[in-house]
């Protein structure tokens, strides 16, 4: 015990007890742990990756073609009537509308139940290192911590990536559906303002809620509970 105090606090043998570890310490060891597990959380990091590139590519697509649709440009119009895209009346408009509404809304409880149950299970099967924390005289406040702080980190790194791979492949859906040559500087940035950023904070946001429960509960568990249970 006294070894991996000395080596969390820097040699330092005083009283100090877990709870006592300042932010910044806490946060080097939730990083050093990601890259000691980094094989177990890239499969945590795809699997928020892939739902929120889902989000971003729905959001993205329909607001680049809304864009599109406020051109008057004669070959814009024609790529766009040729390919179907064009609304000729309100009703379609309308319909248009409720379907991507839809879209998001599928999208986004996609996303929603994609992430709670990548982080439930993350932190479930590492019960039994929550009991070895609290073993060291760690507060159900520090195990939350630590794992608030883990969560913002895979929530900001795996939406990101999702975001930009989503991103990335709307543009490729539009340019294979229209022409590449319709996505100007100002299609590109409507798109990516639309759907990038509100992914991105979304998915890191969705990550750390679904992160609080199960974490939650689990700091609440006996050290000798937490040791015993079975994943």
């Amino acid at each position: 015990m006294s070894q991996v105090q000395e080596s969390i606090f820097g040699g330092d043998r005083s009283e100090k007890r877990l709870e006592k570890v300042p932010l910044r310490k806490a946060w080097d060891m939730c990083v050093q742990n990601l890259r000691n597990r980094r094989g177990r959380y890239m499969l945590v990091f795809i699997s928020i990756a892939v739902v929120v590139s889902f989000f971003v590519i729905t959001l993205t697509y329909q607001r680049m073609l809304t864009e599109l649709r406020k051109n008057e440009d004669v070959h814009t119009r024609a790529v766009m009537q040729r390919a179907g895209l064009v609304l000729t009346d309100e009703d379609a408009a309308i319909k248009q509308r409720d379907r991507m509404i839809w879209l998001l809304i599928l999208s986004g409880s996609l996303a929603f139940v994609g992430v709670t149950n990548t982080m439930y299970m993350s932190v479930t099967e590492r019960y039994r290192e929550i009991g070895t924390l609290k073993c060291l005289g760690a507060l159900d406040g520090f195990v939350v911590q630590l794992f608030i702080i883990e969560s913002v980190l895979i929530g900001l790194v795996g939406s990101t990536i999702g975001a930009l791979l989503g991103f990335i492949l709307t543009l490729l859906q539009v340019g294979m559906t229209l022409e590449f040559g319709l996505l100007g500087w100002r299609v590109v940035l409507v798109g990516f303002g639309a759907g990038v950023p509100a992914a991105i904070l979304g998915g890191t946001v969705l990550t750390v809620l679904a992160s609080i429960y199960p974490t939650v509960a689990a700091a609440r568990m006996k050290p000798v509970d937490a040791m015993r249970v079975e994943v």
